[in-house]
């Protein structure tokens, strides 16, 4: 089963997690300290990261994540250099 849970950042703004109770996918991490409490708090493993668009309280978590995971795929915009997997509009991505 797979659970959607809002982890709230900043004032104003979610980080989603999907998850399977083992590993998660986080959508527009763009604090790392509440992302990296919930998975800790919750024993998940990062596997993935999506980004929706570049603006930085979408991507600014980036950095400090991949200091701990180096090799963490990251799907987002083909702008966002920092995409292990650029997409465009309409293409689809798989796990």
């Amino acid at each position: 089963m797979l659970t959607l849970t809002p982890i709230p950042a900043f004032s104003d703004n979610y980080i989603w997690v999907l998850h399977d109770q083992s590993d998660a996918l986080a959508v527009d991490p763009g604090d790392a300290a509440p992302l990296l409490a919930y998975l800790d708090a919750h024993r998940l493993r990062l596997r993935a990261v999506l980004i929706t668009h570049c603006h930085a309280d979408h991507v600014g978590g980036l950095p400090a994540l991949l200091q701990q995971q180096p090799h963490l795929r990251i799907v987002g915009p083909s702008t966002l250099e920092i995409a292990t997997e650029p997409v465009g509009n309409g293409q689809t991505v798989s796990a």
